[in-house]
């Protein structure tokens, strides 16, 4: 009689703790839920009132707009710099001379918009400088955005629409957050963002928004990422390769180049570097064959401060965005460099 008794007190017991313990789990999950669905972006810290919402690419700089951002470490100013944008939404670069013997697309998130660097010491901008104005660039890219914002502005045609000149290289510089960041993981501004989902070809297909409910997802009522880190790095790999064939069917000529900027180990959140590996071998099997910043910035491992903001901001210095133009310069048509001129 003890024994059952026993046993049914303990049952009791084991019942009543895996039930507290669902519950916690249950409310870390919505807890974080609530945390993200506070994160809609209509400006960021750093620049206030600088962005508006968008559709297609969740947000984007405002036209025509200023903004002067400051930062400081130890008590020494980092950077002290303006952002200004012109009536395409997008960071201003130099003006090329008439009829450019090439032209340069560049898209990417904050290490290409240019965080902590002048309007004329971006990479895009150092191109048009360094050749003497004989090649064109535009900056495409949005601080804080992914690869999602990527594709979402060619399927629009917001990028397109805003093209100067014509295209014959694009180029894509990626940090390995942006991996998660196509998946809507680790960037709670972007709840406007576009998600896309894995259609049943393999494709990327347009579904809604971050913000959107998802109650089917029983990762986020468990308090776990949206995706894995293996569905998380299939999407970022499809949408990388979906945009370039959006380029290439919108300018069937153009030149496509993808850097991944992996040496830098705070970028590399949740992926080791048999994930990037992987990634980068399947781009490659797919067409879209990764750079790797070695290539452009052979000493960036070793003496990365010589590149770098400051130890506490790792976006590239204008030297490093110097560096990263006369690669790219080396890609286009050697008669469109500046050094072939006399």
């Amino acid at each position: 009689m003890r024994s059952r008794f026993a046993w049914r007190r303990w049952g009791l017991v084991t019942l009543v703790n895996c039930s507290a313990a669902i519950a916690a789990v249950l409310a870390f999950g919505a807890w974080q839920r609530f945390e993200t669905s506070r994160g809609v972006l209509t400006s960021t810290p750093k620049t206030p009132g600088f962005y508006e919402l968008a559709d297609d690419v969740g947000y984007i700089p405002k036209a025509n707009a200023r903004a002067t951002v400051r930062a400081e470490a130890d008590g020494q100013t980092v950077y002290d710099v303006d952002y200004t944008t012109g009536p395409d939404h997008f960071r201003t670069v130099p003006e090329p001379l008439g009829n450019p013997d090439a032209c340069v697309l560049a898209f990417g998130a904050s290490f290409t918009f240019g965080d902590g660097v002048r309007d004329d010491e971006t990479y895009p901008a150092q191109i048009v400088s360094l050749s003497g104005g004989h090649v064109a660039a535009q900056n495409f890219a949005v601080s804080g955005s992914g690869l999602h914002q990527f594709l979402a502005g060619l399927q629009s045609g917001r990028f397109q629409r805003a093209v100067r000149c014509k295209p014959t290289d694009a180029v894509l510089v990626m940090i390995p957050s942006l991996i998660w960041r196509t998946s809507g993981v680790g960037n709670p501004w972007d709840n406007n963002g576009p998600r896309f989902r894995l259609g049943a070809d393999g494709r990327p297909v347009r579904a809604g928004k971050f913000s959107d409910p998802a109650p089917y997802n029983w990762r986020r009522w468990v308090g776990l990422t949206p995706v894995s880190k293996g569905d998380a790095i299939a999407l970022a790999k499809v949408v990388v390769v979906a945009a370039f064939g959006e380029l290439r069917h919108s300018y069937p000529d153009i030149r496509t180049h993808l850097i991944l900027y992996r040496v830098a180990s705070w970028t590399d959140v949740g992926l080791n570097l048999d994930d990037l590996v992987s990634f980068e071998y399947d781009l490659h099997q797919a067409g879209a064959t990764p750079i790797p910043l070695e290539a452009i910035m052979p000493r960036y491992r070793f003496e990365q401060r010589d590149y770098v903001l400051h130890p506490t901001d790792m976006h590239p210095n204008p030297r490093a965005y110097r560096l990263i133009a006369d690669f790219v310069l080396r890609q286009v048509n050697p008669s469109a460099r500046g050094e072939k001129r006399h």
